[in-house]
């Protein structure tokens, strides 16, 4: 197998109850949804042109959001036909519509492996602003999992916005023992007016958030920077890779393990740059053409070609550097993570937090692991592993892969 990327964040619908001034997919501005409507892949489509041809990529999670994904009538057949083609599904949810009926239903369909990720900005009373709804029912969809049996996940998008109360949010999720993951801030979609406001500096990486970051295993799934030795993670990966972005599991910068699928059905190399950077369309091209045949594709995957002090750094493979924010901020994909705080001479400079990112490491590579032995024991025989009978990876990835949404 040439690639071996592990999810697709695909936003099958505009469409939502909700009307967050921040959403990435633009579904609080009516035009933008009623024009995604009538572009939007049908249940053939998605079964013909996104599970059958994802297998030849190595996906192995299809992570289904929007908008409001349940707000799609075929939700729990995509999820079903999904798990046929041997996928894990996790799917992105407000909650609003989020029922014990239906976690049941979407859990049947899974084949016992189902994620639902809920959005938690802040546990106090910056939630509603930013969301369009008390983080009350995020709780409550948690809850319901809880009572289900369903994996949850939760996804922080952090700014200037929350910045007060990241602390206490995340001890909360910790506390509760709910994974999660750090999603920045970024200028896609209606958040594009609010980036230089609300986007954090360097300096508030370095005193504020980064700090909250490093001290807690269940949000290791992903963020930057992120200082983790490479000689640590290839003994624990046994050099698993995507070309030269590390996985197994995958940690840092997700591009290069992920891609990102609109509605539409045209192709990212990350979530956060959907509608931004757009490299092909399943409706005309299978996901390895579109790879293949993309430069944006084939830079990214080579970490080598990293710039500025990104291509010095010790951790480039590790960590990579946020593209995203990359782009927004220097519209370069490839330049050096403007968020990053720290400063190496060449490859060889050490950071200081380097020790406790490795620590907390251990403990997130033991929870991984874990969590990928009981879903191997809970997952039916025809979506254990890869369509081929071979095992989905080395070191399975986080549960889900939940990942981003500003919504």
């Amino acid at each position: 197998m040439k690639y071996t990327f592990n999810t697709i964040f695909y936003e099958a619908t505009r469409r939502c109850n909700l009307s967050c001034p921040l959403c990435m997919s633009s579904s609080n501005v009516p035009e933008v949804v009623r024009k995604s409507i009538k572009r939007e892949l049908s249940t053939e489509e998605i079964e013909e042109r996104v599970l059958g041809p994802a297998h030849e990529i190595g996906i192995q999670v299809i992570t289904w959001s929007g908008g409001e994904f349940l707000l799609r009538k075929d939700a729990v057949e995509l999820v079903r036909r999904a798990t046929r083609h041997g996928y894990q599904s996790s799917i992105c949810s407000n909650g609003q519509n989020v029922t014990k009926e239906l976690l049941q239903e979407l859990q049947q369909a899974s084949g016992g492996t189902l994620v639902i990720a809920v959005g938690i900005n802040s546990i106090e009373n910056e939630n509603p602003w930013t969301r369009d709804c008390d983080c009350g029912v995020a709780l409550r969809t948690i809850a319901l999992c809880e009572a289900a049996g369903v994996k949850r996940h939760v996804v922080v998008n952090v700014g200037r916005h929350n910045l007060k109360t990241i602390a206490r949010t995340l001890q909360f999720l910790e506390e509760k023992g709910i994974p999660y993951n750090r999603s920045p801030f970024t200028a896609r979609g209606s958040g594009c007016g609010y980036f230089e406001q609300l986007s954090v500096s360097a300096a508030e990486m370095a005193g504020i958030l980064h700090p909250e970051m490093r001290k807690h295993a269940n949000g290791y799934i992903s963020y930057t920077p992120f200082f983790l030795s490479p000689e640590l993670h290839a003994r624990f990966s046994k050099g698993h890779k995507n070309v030269t972005v590390p996985q197994s599991p995958s940690i840092g910068c997700w591009v290069g393990t992920w891609l990102g699928l609109t509605a539409e059905g045209d192709v990212s190399p990350c979530g956060i740059l959907m509608d931004v950077v757009n490299c092909g369309n399943v409706r005309e091209k299978t996901f390895q053409q579109i790879i293949d045949g993309s430069p944006v594709f084939q830079d990214l995957l080579d970490r080598n070609k990293l710039r500025g002090k990104c291509g010095r750094c010790r951790y480039k493979f590790t960590c990579g550097g946020c593209r995203a924010m990359a782009y927004f901020k220097h519209g370069d994909l490839l330049a050096e993570d403007p968020q990053c705080f720290f400063e190496p001479v060449d490859e060889t400079t050490v950071c200081e937090h380097e020790a406790e990112t490795n620590k907390i490491f251990k403990r997130y590579a033991f929870m991984v692991r874990h969590a990928g032995r009981n879903m191997m024991k809970e997952a039916p025989a025809h979506s254990a592993g890869r369509k081929d009978g071979q095992p989905a990876a080395t070191l399975p990835d986080s549960a889900g892969s939940a990942r981003l949404e500003e919504r």
